[in-house]
């Protein structure tokens, strides 16, 4: 089940990912489970109580998961685009990345890898690391911005809530 904000966990920065241990491949299990490339693009194991830093993305149309991504290099031409989270349903907003970034990872094995990114793909890595590393997307916004956007975010778990609570909506379920 994927952790939802305010959880705690995901404020937490994760410990670093030993490949081949128990806790890591338990890690990459479950993010290989609840990861669904059609509803989203990346996941990071915290958002589903791993406290380690694996996730699991889609670069060039093949779904990875790499273990422990630090940036190396960082274009200095930002890009401002639309992202949205999991771990915040129903609320986007506008965020400033860079668009090119360099990220130094390590595959399943352990094996050293390095990525360059661009444009949606430097995006998707750099916002599965501030997760790792227990940024959210709304910490990129101004105060004023971030506020609105929370109190929005308030108002639909609100009202899925209330949806949920009701009577109404087990007859009204599409069975698809």
């Amino acid at each position: 089940m994927i952790r939802v904000y305010p959880d705690p966990a995901l404020r937490k920065r994760s410990r670093r990912a030993v490949p081949g241990e128990p806790e890591t491949l338990a890690a990459i299990a479950a993010l290989r489970e609840a990861f669904d490339p059609d509803a989203a693009l990346g996941l990071a194991a915290n958002q589903l109580g791993h406290s380690v830093r694996v996730a699991i993305v889609r670069l060039g149309g093949e779904t990875r998961v790499v273990l422990n991504p630090e940036v190396a290099e960082r274009s200095a031409e930002i890009e401002v685009d639309t992202e949205g989270c999991l771990s915040l349903p129903g609320v986007e907003a506008e965020v400033p990345r860079p668009r090119r970034v360099v990220v130094r990872a390590q595959d399943e094995e352990g094996r050293a890898i390095e990525l360059e990114l661009e444009g949606l793909e430097a995006r998707l890595l750099l916002h599965e690391i501030d997760h790792l590393d227990g940024i959210l997307f709304i910490d990129h916004l101004p105060a004023a911005e971030r506020r609105e956007l929370l109190r929005r975010y308030k108002e639909v778990r609100e009202s899925s809530a209330r949806a949920s609570s009701s009577p109404e909506r087990e007859s009204s379920r599409s069975p698809l």
